[in-house]
């Protein structure tokens, strides 16, 4: 069979595609060096420069310092050339932000909401897309799409979410909640969303363990610059491993979830309290939230203690608990260095950088990357 030759359009686009990237990764570089770095002609890179410059995608900002001759200009992207929209679903609420190219949060809106698998819902999320962008300023043209994070269990197709207990739906098809967008649209597990958020902001990172803490309890593995979903796409469902066999009611409908133990239900809910009560009190020595919050983070220590005997791997906290944890976080690290049988500290878990609003950061950012990868 004779190899597919490629075609010089192809090439033309593959080097645009190989500057573009470069660009986007250093931030500021010269022509001179992206031709060095990339093995291409001044000429070929000059053309590929006015073309990206053209269509908004780059800019020049002052000059490097001279080595000899002219000073080469500073080449940059323009970060905000394009811009995408997240919404992360939960029972009572919606989170909607809106990022550059960069992840970067330009805006970020929380509204009571309670869920409902009426068409009205749907509506509300449209609603909250279109005001954010007229609220902002931006035009059609400069809009990617809308990534929806929901905390559920999806087919391998992800049109169907076909079980999410805290929202109380089964086989509940994704077309409800993106029929009504103007924009492009894809919805996906939290879990899995935010962990792209974070494989984002470290693609060269390694192995890692992507734990999410919020009412319900999931993650993902991040595994050679990817993430790996599963079989049946519920790689990651941490929340359901059991921690204690015949143990609490959990509310995907068995006993001693990972879940019961350690949602930040624990800590709010069942005290008829806000998280950020919870942990004020904690800090003000309450001593009944101190016994609470000891038997939780036994609880927490022994799931992130078995994950990591399991995988070997980092692992990244993340979720709306991950916010109010850095006083905490030398206390936790102790006691999963008392319960590791190998290492003498904890210094494997560390604390995601976007907290609460990871998922959705995720869900806007699979449109930043399609982008990025075809230009």
């Amino acid at each position: 069979m004779a190899e597919k030759r490629i075609t010089a359009v192809e090439v033309k686009r593959i080097n645009r595609n190989h500057i573009y990237k470069l660009i986007y990764r250093e931030e500021e570089i010269s022509r001179q060096e992206i031709a060095g770095r990339l093995g291409l002609s001044l000429p070929t890179v000059n053309q590929n420069l006015k073309e990206l410059q053209a269509i908004g995608l780059i800019d020049y900002k002052g000059s490097f310092e001279s080595t000899g001759g002219r000073k080469p200009k500073v080449i940059i992207p323009v970060k905000q050339a394009k811009v995408s929209v997240g919404i992360d679903i939960r029972k009572n609420y919606v989170c909607i932000l809106l990022i550059d190219l960069y992840g970067n949060i330009l805006d970020y809106e929380k509204y009571t909401k309670v869920f409902s698998e009426k068409e009205e819902y749907g509506q509300f999320l449209s609603y909250l897309v279109k005001n954010i962008l007229s609220h902002n300023g931006w035009e059609a043209e400069k809009v990617l799409g809308v990534g929806i994070a929901i905390p559920g269990v999806f087919d391998k197709s992800r049109q169907k979410i076909l079980l999410a207990p805290s929202l109380g739906i089964s086989n509940f098809p994704v077309e409800n909640l993106t029929k009504h967008m103007e924009y492009p649209c894809i919805v996906d597990n939290d879990g899995k969303a935010g962990a792209y958020a974070e494989l984002w902001s470290k693609p060269d990172s390694e192995a890692e363990i992507y734990l999410l803490i919020d009412k319900g309890v999931g993650g993902c593995i991040i595994y050679g610059n990817g993430l790996y979903k599963g079989e049946h796409n519920r790689g990651g469902e941490f929340g359901h491993m059991t921690l204690y066999p015949d143990g609490k009611q959990c509310a995907c409908g068995k006993r001693g979830c990972f879940e019961a133990y350690v949602s930040v239900a624990r800590l709010s809910d069942d005290l008829d309290c806000q998280l950020e009560d919870f942990f004020a009190g904690l800090a003000g020595s309450n001593e009944v939230y101190q016994k609470i919050w000891n038997q939780y983070m036994e609880n927490l220590c022994v799931g992130i203690n078995s994950l990591y005997m399991t995988f070997d791997s980092k692992i990244v906290l993340s979720g709306v608990l991950s916010q109010y944890l850095e006083p905490y976080i030398s206390q936790i690290r102790g006691h999963l260095a008392e319960l590791n049988s190998f290492d003498a500290d904890g210094e494997y878990l560390r604390l995601s950088k976007y907290h609460r609003r990871a998922a959705a950061v995720g869900a806007a950012l699979e449109f930043a990357g399609e982008f990025i990868d075809n230009i």
